[in-house]
Formats: structure tokens, sequence, C-alpha cells
């Protein structure tokens, strides 16, 4: 067999079975968790047990064994950028699922806390942190929540742009838009 016929099996193979990516938009790119699973993960023991840890640690006093943890607001799936994606020339593929982030309520208190959960179902408990800084963050509607961890940077990220929310290591950046050249190019040298 000659190297064109070759190289036109090989191309055919890839496009029958859909490995050539011909720009198709992303399908449902701002989906939210299911809120009735998220309910029933918070519920659970290992979340309850978690709870309590938690609570234990925020107040020795505090009687961990009879906690109880309400949904207080809407949960936020929570993307990590992604180093392997770093040459990618588009944004759809800068981040990876991390976590859900539910913001809750103990019974008989006023404070907002929030519980991480697995990303995926069951939704498994994970963390619990003070306050809910990622339900609070302002995210424009259709734009996913995308962290970076090494900078603690916010970003709504949508298929073509990303925009500082907040950053820990670097708040002047706050409210400038990042297409994926600009992402990868100025904001990885940025890395303090």
């Amino acid at each position: 067999m000659n190297g064109g016929r070759l190289a036109i099996m090989v191309a055919a193979g890839l496009i029958l079975t859909g490995c050539v990516n011909h720009a198709v938009p992303v399908q449902n790119w701002a989906t939210e968790p299911d809120l009735a699973a998220i309910d029933r993960a918070i519920d659970a023991p290992a979340a309850q047990r978690l709870a309590g840890s938690f609570l234990r640690s925020q107040d020795p006093a505090a009687d961990g064994a009879t906690v109880r943890l309400q949904r207080v607001g809407a949960p936020v799936m929570v993307y990590a950028t992604d180093p392997r994606a770093d040459r990618a020339d588009d944004l759809e593929q800068v981040g990876v699922e991390s976590y859900i982030a539910v913001p809750v309520r103990f019974s008989g208190r006023d404070a907002v806390e929030t519980m991480q959960l697995e990303p995926r179902p069951p939704y498994r408990p994970r963390a619990m942190a003070t306050g809910a800084e990622e339900t609070n963050l302002p995210r424009p509607a259709g734009a996913r929540l995308l962290l970076d961890y090494p900078t603690h940077t916010w970003f709504a990220w949508t298929p073509t742009k990303a925009t500082v929310l907040s950053s820990g290591a670097l708040p002047g950046l706050a409210g400038k838009e990042f297409d994926a050249a600009g992402l990868h190019a100025d904001f990885g040298r940025r890395v303090p």
C-alpha cells in the first residue's frame, strides 16, 4: 500500500470515529448540578460526619454528633485550570471538573459554609470550608467558574473568553478578559 492511500485511510478512519474536531459548539456549556442529588448527598452519613468534624474544628465545645445541614443556595460546579491544556488554541479545554461547591448552613448557626463534593455522582463529600466564596462570585449567565489553584484566581469562563473575577495573588487582574492565546501567554507567566 502506498503512503497516499494509507494517509487517506487513516484520515477516513479518524473522521468516521469522530476523532476530528470540526469546531462543534460545546453542548450544555453551563449545566448545573442536579439539586435533588446534591440534597441527598449532603444528607448522607459521610457528609454529616465531615460536617461534624468541621464544626468541632471551629468550636471544640460543639456537639458534632447531632449535626444538621441545609443547602441554602444553588450549588456551583468549580473547574480547575488544566496544566495539560497549556497549548490548546481554544478555551473550551482549559479546565477540568474539580468539585461542586454547595452553600450550607448548620442548624442553629447563621454563617454560611461550603461543602465540597466530588464533581460526579454519587457526589461524595471531599471537604468543608468557611464562607461561601464560590457561590458568591458574580458570574454572567452561561459562564462556568474556573479556578487557577496556584494563584487562587477565579474566572468566569466561556468557550470564547475567561474573565478574571478575583485573584488572591494577582488582585490587579480583576476584570481582565483573556482569549486562549492571552490566557496561556500572559496569565501563565504571572504565576508568583
